[in-house]
């Protein structure tokens, strides 16, 4: 699905507390990232592409590999207050995979349309509580239990997951559902990332 609109809207009110944020951290800051490298993500199985993406921080775990980047998804042409306001995490790890996506309740980026891509098969995995929990989407159950294994499950249901989680070959996608767009935020989804792909690349048992 193409963007909303092309040009991109200025910086909104508190970018300079999230780029003084990354700074301390360590991070990379694009107040305006590069748009085509969000792109090659999608068409994304349960996210609704946003408009444009903000307020961009890189984090690496050089000298190993992978990488994550936290950004703020902007859903509103540039003459309109956004639907609302939240923030994503685009992980890349070599060891992640196969495809396989999950959803965790109903929310405003949640995609309804299925225009360019199919709607990807929804499947079990013979979980009780993690199949009360999300919806899971994947090709058959077998790449869905190799995807959410046993112990990346354990993780998500211990948080009660509700939000969005895409697993791809060598990343994944991640809307941890209640965080904003702000300093404590930025800071909370960084940790929440890192501890969902080290559990996601342990052995899958």
């Amino acid at each position: 699905m193409a963007p909303l609109a092309a040009v991109s809207p200025p910086t909104p009110h508190g970018s300079s507390v999230i780029a003084h944020w990354a700074g301390s951290r360590g991070l990379r800051y694009e107040p305006h990232p590069e748009e085509a490298w969000f792109r090659r993500w999608e068409p994304h199985d349960t996210i609704a592409p946003p408009s444009h993406f903000l307020n961009a921080c890189t984090w690496s775990a050089a000298p190993h590999p992978g990488h994550v980047v936290l950004v703020e998804p902007w859903y509103a042409f540039d003459d309109m207050a956004p639907l609302d306001r939240t923030l994503m995490a685009f992980a890349s790890h070599p060891s992640l995979g196969p495809r396989a996506s999950i959803r965790g309740g109903e929310h405003f980026l949640t995609r309804v349309a299925f225009i360019e891509s199919a709607r990807p098969p929804e499947v079990e995995v013979g979980d009780p509580a993690w199949d009360a929990l999300v919806t899971t989407f994947a090709v058959t159950p077998e790449m869905a239990m190799t995807a959410f294994h046993r112990r990346l499950r354990k993780l998500l249901l211990g948080w009660n997951f509700q939000g969005h989680l895409e697993m791809r070959a060598g990343g994944l996608v991640l809307h941890f559902a209640g965080l904003r767009p702000i300093q404590e935020d930025y800071d909370r989804l960084l940790r929440i990332v890192q501890q969902v792909v080290e559990k996601a690349i342990t052995p899958r048992r």
